[in-house]
């Protein structure tokens, strides 16, 4: 029997969209929930699941939005007036 990671791939290949902005938000959230789905249909049907480095990475490059994201704000509110700018948050510059 053919192990599925149709999951954890789908994962993977949302969480490569982390480059792309405005739809990196939506693409890195789908990576992240699919990742997990996948992680944990992997360790619970190990024999009818696999694809488990493709779930771990879309789930890394979900995240790396997110760190970027917060990273800009928090340069943002720390007075970094140009990156406020930047990632369209002029008001708290």
């Amino acid at each position: 029997m053919k192990k599925s990671k149709a999951t954890a791939v789908a994962s993977f290949i949302l969480g490569s969209f982390f480059w792309i902005p405005l739809i990196n938000i939506i693409c890195g959230t789908l990576a992240i929930h699919l990742g997990v789905k996948a992680l944990t249909k992997i360790k619970k049907y190990p024999m009818k699941y696999s694809g488990k480095l493709f779930a771990v990475t879309g789930i890394i490059l979900g995240l790396l939005v997110y760190a970027t994201y917060l990273t800009g704000l928090g340069m943002c509110l720390l007075g970094f007036k140009e990156v406020c700018n930047n990632v369209g948050l002029p008001f708290l510059a």
